[in-house]
């Protein structure tokens, strides 16, 4: 989300928390996460809307830019937990090879939201923009270090004959793995590429960032862009699906799921779902249960020296199981 001028970010009603007095912060849940909505400054020399998020009757992200009281408004969100190391991936309607040249859709992981070093520094970014230049690259993929000065980025051309994409990067301690798909592709799918790119650099401790950090997605307008469309027109992106796997992720119905100290097995008895961990847990832990399309659907807190949790009436199908203290995340099948 860094500013700059060229390449180098099923719940249908929104949370209004109280933050101050005088501040609010406006919330949504989404995909397994709570992620605080931007309502006033945002990247660039925007201002964020919060009518500009919204989450529709089949669990979609919708991502805005209109006018609201003849000002141009955008739109970012930030998790409100941090993410790691892992697999990230976005099913994406719209647009994203077409956008207006003065347009910028991002998906980014961002520590400067959490404190984690300064602008320029701890972001991983998937962005389609073209940075005010018709003449530019549509795509880019950029990595600013963890505290270090080398950026690592690359940029690509692209046309497609729909609006389906798949965003994908693969991070870790060594190297980010990043991917642009025509289609909704799963994670190991590899069908429909449009660009692939690996980042390894030496030095990858100081060169790659190290610690988890908030997950933002924004649309937006690039800097010195006039504040406007270069058309004149609203955008929207429509963000059907986001995914994290942890390193060690890949779970199978009734088979554990290991990775970083956590370990579950669910067993199923009437409408109780039991989760056994592998061990007591040293800490005291809160765990989030969601359905695919992001729909919460339990939050759970273990303490410390317990051997698992029970969560009641989950839906039927897929889910993930998310340990919010670890960062970790699990996809579990529940059947009733």
């Amino acid at each position: 989300m860094l500013n700059r001028l060229f390449p180098s970010g099923f719940v249908s009603m929104m949370t209004v928390v109280a933050a101050t007095q005088s501040i609010q912060a406006v919330t949504v849940n989404w995909a397994g996460h709570t992620w605080n909505v931007t309502t006033g400054g945002m990247a660039g020399e925007n201002t964020g809307s919060a009518a500009n998020v919204v989450v529709d009757a089949n669990g979609y992200l919708h991502l805005k830019i209109s006018q609201i009281n003849g000002k141009w408004m955008c739109a970012e969100l930030f998790t409100t937990d941090k993410i790691g190391f892992g697999t990230y991936q976005w099913q994406v309607d719209g647009p994203v090879d077409k956008l207006d040249k003065n347009i910028v859709f991002g998906l980014f992981p961002y520590g400067p939201e959490a404190g984690i070093g300064a602008d320029g520094t701890n972001e991983i970014d998937i962005e389609y923009a073209r940075w005010g230049n018709a003449a530019w690259d549509n795509g880019n993929f950029t990595v600013y270090p963890n505290s270090g000065t080398t950026v690592g980025e690359t940029t690509f051309n692209f046309s497609m004959s729909g609006t389906y994409t798949t965003s994908t990067f693969v991070w870790s301690s060594t190297s980010v793995q990043f991917k642009s798909q025509e289609g909704f592709k799963e994670i190991g799918d590899n069908a429909g590429l449009i660009k692939s790119w690996t980042y390894a650099p030496t030095n990858p401790s100081v060169n790659i960032p190290q610690r988890a950090m908030p997950l933002g997605m924004n649309l937006w307008l690039c800097s010195d862009c006039g504040g406007a469309p270069s058309d004149g027109k609203s955008a929207e992106i429509v963000i059907r699906k986001f995914v994290h796997q942890d390193p060690n992720s890949g779970v199978q119905a009734g088979n554990p799921s290991k990775g970083r100290g956590l370990e579950l097995r669910t067993v199923q008895a009437g409408q109780l779902t039991r989760f056994d961990l592998s061990s007591p847990a040293t800490v005291d832990l809160v765990f989030t249960i969601s359905d695919l399309a992001g729909r919460l659907e339990s939050t759970v807190s273990v303490p410390a020296g317990s051997n698992g949790f029970s969560a009641m009436d989950l839906s039927e199908g897929p889910h993930v199981v998310r340990s919010v203290t670890m960062g970790t995340s699990r996809n579990i099948v529940v059947f009733r």
